[in-house]
């Protein structure tokens, strides 16, 4: 009899800025390396009911066939919210696309989903709290967070953006076992965008280009995007090195930095 090696199921949160976008896209380039993929929506980048309407756009954008992915409803979760058009477009993800869309995936109930975890790895692409919650009706999962920072300037008042959106979140995660991709870990100048052909036309390619422009017209010297920096450390561990450190607010923080010699994508 055939021995088939099982393969992982993730839960992915994001908060459908551009960042999470690409993660999205990159993330729909490699389903077949997944039993199932959980899209979870939530407010941060963009209020709630724009970030699922944004995760709808990316599905119907990417195509099909996708038999292997849910979005999940998180709307009973009160959640945080901002708009950051300057980073991310008016519409959330790159002002790239029609706002009409096919509805192309199921979408499930948030007790549905919390009833059907079981072994899932938690990706946490925005503000933790959702993901807090997660965690406190279905503790054991592998966890992988993009948040937080070490010793560069922070990005929202005196924290990282998806900290300050809910800094309580956050810390309650990262008392789980965990991986962080910090804003320091993906300050890598391999991890820069702004220097990495991107010569196709693929919907992350997309993504990832109107991310430069949007970080030029901002007068930024480097592009980093951290959601899809972070993804990176789902499918290639090998190239991160992990550091034990503390962040100025005591939170006991797993890291995991860019080591690896070759540009964090290649597009070629």
């Amino acid at each position: 009899m055939e021995n088939k090696i099982s393969k992982p199921k993730i839960a992915l949160l994001c908060d459908y800025g551009l960042d999470d976008a690409a993660a999205t896209a990159f993330i729909l380039e490699r389903r077949y390396m997944f039993d199932k993929i959980s899209i979870l929506p939530i407010g941060g980048n963009m209020p709630l009911s724009v970030s699922m309407h944004n995760a709808k756009r990316v599905i119907s954008n990417f195509g099909g066939p996708l038999e292997n992915v849910i979005l999940v409803d998180t709307s009973p979760v009160a959640q945080p919210e901002e708009n950051l058009v300057e980073i991310h477009g008016k519409d959330g993800i790159g002002d790239i696309f029609s706002p009409v869309y096919e509805d192309i995936v199921s979408t499930v109930k948030y007790e549905e989903f919390i009833e059907s975890l079981t072994d899932e790895i938690i990706v946490s692409l925005g503000p933790c709290t959702v993901t807090k919650d997660i965690l406190e009706r279905s503790p054991d999962h592998e966890l992988i967070i993009m948040g937080g920072n070490i010793s560069e300037e922070p990005n929202y008042g005196d924290y990282e953006f998806n900290h300050g959106m809910d800094p309580d979140a956050f810390s309650y995660c990262t008392r789980y076992k965990h991986t962080i991709l910090t804003l320091d870990s993906c300050r890598n100048p391999l991890c820069d965008f702004s220097k990495i052909e991107m010569p196709g036309n693929s919907l992350l390619e997309k993504f990832a280009r109107k991310a430069v422009v949007l970080s030029q017209r901002r007068e930024e010297e480097s592009c980093y995007i951290y959601d899809l920096i972070a993804v990176q450390y789902l499918f290639f561990p090998e190239r991160f090195e992990k550091e034990e450190k503390t962040d100025s607010f005591g939170n006991k923080l797993s890291t995991a930095f860019y080591k690896a010699s070759r540009p964090i994508i290649n597009f070629q």
